[in-house]
């Protein structure tokens, strides 16, 4: 298994574990804390059936040349898992292990399927992710599109960004209060993330100890 499948199983899996030994009221809880998340997501699905889904589909995934599902790997954060795997059934969440164990195409992101992307709610990186091309055809013919755009990338920093306190932050939360650890975690591991909630009062500035490593670096 390769080094990105390893760790996406690993994260996939610390999630069964734990809502594995949650009680029915946490798991319900958790579902209810996620439901703004999932109704933007379904306002986003509906902007992209209307406007993008008619040109991706022949641009991309009917040649089989698709740029967003074209990577080999995607950028996933740690509460998409989570929320993906919580919103799925048994058989969805095995499709998903099972993408990993053994991808439809090795040329392509481990998770594209013979239909598509085998997630029930895809990462938000993707869900957002558009050629330049596509864009410029789309926000060209109809400029209410562009503005429904636009107010829907400030929305996705209510859940995102975390400069206040944000859905993905919470998730991590509570998952890494279940003994959960994931390389993914990027809201407590990152830190560009961490210099952002740093800044915002979100936690406690760190002594300074010297020039940062270049690792610390990375996203700031």
């Amino acid at each position: 298994m390769r080094e990105y499948n390893r760790e996406q199983w690993q994260s996939f899996a610390a999630v069964k574990a734990a809502l594995d030994k949650m009680q029915d009221g946490e798991i319900a809880a958790l579902r209810s804390t996620v439901e703004p998340y999932i109704a933007f997501r379904r306002e986003l699905r509906a902007f992209h059936e209307r406007f993008f889904a008619p040109h991706c589909m022949a641009r991309c995934f009917e040649t089989a040349q698709s740029a967003c599902c074209g990577f080999e790997s995607i950028f996933t954060f740690f509460s998409d898992q989570a929320i993906t795997y919580l919103l799925s059934g048994p058989e969805e969440r095995d499709r998903i292990f099972q993408a990993l164990l053994h991808p439809f195409r090795s040329d392509r992101c481990v998770y594209l399927g013979p239909k598509g992307c085998v997630w029930v709610l895809p990462p938000i990186s993707c869900a957002f992710f558009y050629c330049d091309a596509v864009k410029e055809q789309v926000f060209a013919a109809d400029p209410q599109a562009a503005s429904i755009w636009r107010h829907l990338r400030e929305a996705e920093k209510a859940f995102t960004y975390p400069d206040r306190p944000v859905l993905f932050d919470t998730v991590e939360a509570l998952f890494r209060a279940h003994g959960v650890d994931s390389p993914h975690m990027y809201f407590h591991k990152s830190p560009g993330l961490l210099r952002i909630k740093r800044e915002a009062g979100l936690v406690a500035d760190r002594p300074r100890r010297g020039p940062l490593s270049a690792e610390e670096t990375i996203g700031s």
